[in-house]
């Protein structure tokens, strides 16, 4: 099977988000897009080799498709997407009703970097003045600061050598 490259993964993301609006009713692929550019960043500045920063890119731009669209793990796996990308999708994906921090406390339990570093980026974006809402609840940016700073204790302590949970391929 060919490698999809990043194009493939922001392409999926459009499709499946159409429509969708942030809080600030900006559209939703935006933050999708900042988060794929933060997490392919964070990669290269951990060193990690070049395929990991592709994945973590290509996890960036679908980090919320399981959680907010109907789209499945299969159906990123039936699309072409590498199993570590898939895994590491599932892993940011939070189930209904599961506290936010109960959710980052299992994606760092993984010790799947990609998904650490995924993570993070998210709360990045969530925390940046720029998309701030004058309405949202301070206990919000407590939440993705707390977030942060496991996520960054977690990549600080977790080996290069782990990048994925389960020795997907690559």
């Amino acid at each position: 099977m060919k490698a999809l490259l990043s194009s493939a993964a922001e392409a999926f993301a459009r499709r499946v988000h159409a429509g969708q609006v942030d809080k600030g009713g900006a559209p939703y692929t935006g933050h999708l897009g900042r988060v794929a550019a933060r997490a392919r960043a964070h990669a290269d500045a951990l060193g990690l080799p070049r395929q990991h920063g592709e994945w973590c890119e290509q996890i960036g731009w679908l980090h919320d498709t399981i959680e907010d669209t109907s789209t499945t793990a299969d159906d990123l796996l039936d699309a072409g997407f590498d199993p570590a990308v898939v895994q590491a999708v599932q892993l940011v994906t939070r189930p209904a009703g599961k506290p936010y921090l109960e959710c980052v406390a299992g994606i760092i339990a993984s010790g799947d970097r990609l998904a650490m570093i995924v993570k993070l980026s998210d709360n990045e974006d969530n925390l940046d003045p720029a998309r701030a809402l004058p309405s949202a609840p301070p206990e919000l940016g407590l939440r993705y600061r707390r977030s942060a700073e496991m996520l960054h204790a977690a990549l600080a302590s977790t080996p290069s050598s782990n990048t994925t949970a389960r020795g997907s391929r690559g």
